[in-house]
């Protein structure tokens, strides 16, 4: 999970804004964050907002933020086998060759009240494509042309035909072009989406406010009021739902979790979630380009006791680069066990008799214990002749630097990940992302023949070779697949999605 290191409180800082004079957030008196008022929910997150163009972010929680005010065509249903997708603002598509038609929802406007047709996805997806800013252009790189063929019919033509294309459609958010026409580059600045809340004030690190939309076109919302607030620290977020300052937070610690189901007021959700960490190893970047180095690299940590010890046995580790619940999963696949004596073999062999000396750029607040995972790690690597030392640059640094590729070993995590094409377009599929310049002509051909191939058991049996071939190259050191854990006020009916987001729509006291 994200979060913006340079904007979230520290535990001091909440405590002494929970314990001074005047400590709601200057939203409106409605709206303030703190007030105790049954239509109003807090939401306490591990992620802030840094800019309010929802195109430029690319984070599970953050798409949940944003998809209570913007909507996408079509959404993750949990419910169907195999985490199929429902419409949300596509009510019926189909496929023929390289063409998909989409039937856009009639009766939905936005909050500008301007009618939703088919030429606001037209101007959504182009925006994407072509917006400087925008760091979700990778997932629909595929898109050759977009054909408006009524105001409720939309045809995307991909260059080839694409049988993954709802999962890469799936949390491209919707804008209106006629409040683009009207507003220009000030669009962003007022938020205007279909969603069942309407923004209503955005201030960096402090908090992102909406209310009730009460012409939404859907099931309204039970709670009147949301006030998401970016808090950095765990032990600040506990505190926050302990004061009944927050009404649901993300990422419990794990050593907190049993002393949280003793509070009577404070109730415990966990999922296994959809977010799998690794450790990239970028073959752009020397050592990197030699496969004996990455392969010594992933003998060289010990997934097993990071699990133990670290956390607690409370995440689940993977077997190769996929989770079981991820489409394509390969069950055969075996870890790399941990064997320092066998890494500085394959060290030497690759040329570096006397070890390796590189930089490990990671987080600390991003993902849960990540600070201890990093740390554990480069103890682990020490004893198979791997000096790594360890860089923490301030995140909104970090995600620019490896976004463009900069960087030759950093941690990360992929979270939403259900069908795994848009996963391996952005890290693996050559000439396509820059996080990670890896190339493979074999995985480069199967990944264009799944692409195109309807037939879902064929399809599947190429992404396990596709993994096969990732689980032998090693451009990653596979760690392991999140619970995501949740402390919620008790009286609050709500329950957790497995994607990281904080669907508040259906939640109710």
């Amino acid at each position: 999970m994200l979060v913006k290191h340079e904007f979230s409180l520290t535990r001091r800082g909440f405590l002494r804004s929970v314990l001074a004079a005047g400590t709601a957030v200057a939203v409106d008196k409605r709206c303030a964050w703190a007030a105790p008022a049954p239509a109003r929910l807090v939401v306490a997150m591990s992620v802030g907002i840094d800019a309010l163009s929802p195109y430029a972010q690319t984070d599970s929680p953050l798409y949940g933020l944003w998809g209570h005010v913007m909507e996408s065509l079509v959404d993750t249903d949990y419910d169907k086998k195999g985490m199929g997708f429902r419409g949300e603002l596509a009510e019926s598509w189909s496929a023929k060759g390289n063409e998909w038609t989409f039937k856009i929802r009639k009766g939905v406007v936005f909050h500008d009240g301007s009618p939703l047709t088919a030429k606001d996805v037209a101007y959504s997806f182009d925006r994407i494509v072509n917006d400087k800013n925008s760091l979700q252009r990778p997932n629909l790189s595929d898109l050759k042309e977009i054909k408006t063929a009524d105001d409720h019919t939309l045809v995307l033509v991909t260059k080839q035909p694409k049988v993954a294309l709802l999962s890469l459609l799936y949390n491209r958010m919707i804008l209106s072009h006629k409040a683009a026409e009207r507003l220009g580059d000030k669009i962003d600045d007022h938020a205007i989406g279909t969603g069942p809340y309407r923004f209503v004030s955005w201030q960096r690190g402090a908090h992102f406010a909406m209310r009730r939309n009460d012409k939404y076109w859907g099931r309204a919302a039970a709670v009147q009021e949301v006030v998401w607030r970016p808090i950095k620290e765990s032990a600040a977020r506990v505190a926050a739902i302990e004061s009944g300052q927050a009404d649901i937070i993300n990422q419990v610690p794990v050593h907190e979790i049993e002393r949280l189901k003793r509070n009577p007021r404070v109730r415990v959700e966990l999922v296994r979630g959809l977010r799998n960490l690794y450790v990239a190893l970028n073959p752009a970047h020397k050592p990197f380009d030699n496969k004996l180095v990455r392969q010594a690299f992933n003998y060289a940590v010990d997934q097993e006791s990071i699990i133990k010890h670290i956390h607690e046995n409370q995440v689940y580790g993977l077997k190769g680069i996929l989770a079981p619940q991820n489409y394509g999963y390969d069950g055969e696949l075996k870890n790399y066990p941990y064997d320092p004596e066998k890494a500085k073999k394959l060290l030497a062999e690759a040329g570096y008799p006397n070890g390796v000396s590189v930089d490990f750029y990671t987080h600390f607040g991003r993902y849960s214990k990540d600070r201890e995972t990093s740390e554990a790690m480069v103890s682990q690597m020490a004893k198979a002749g791997i000096k790594a030392e360890i860089k923490t640059p301030e995140y909104a640094i970090y995600e620019a630097e490896f976004n463009a590729g900069k960087y030759g070993m950093y941690l990360f995590g992929r979270g939403s990940i259900t069908d795994p094409e848009p996963f391996y377009i952005r890290y693996f599929r050559s000439g396509r992302g820059e996080r990670l310049s890896y190339k493979n002509s074999e995985f480069d051909r199967l990944f264009d023949l799944q692409s195109e191939t309807f037939d879902g058991a064929k399809r599947e049996e190429m992404l396990r070779q596709m993994g096969r071939i990732l689980h032998e190259d090693c451009p990653l050191i596979p760690l392991f697949n999140t619970a995501d854990v949740y402390a919620v006020r008790r009286n609050l009916n709500w329950k957790p999605r497995p994607d990281e987001k904080i669907q508040i729509t259906d939640a109710r006291f």
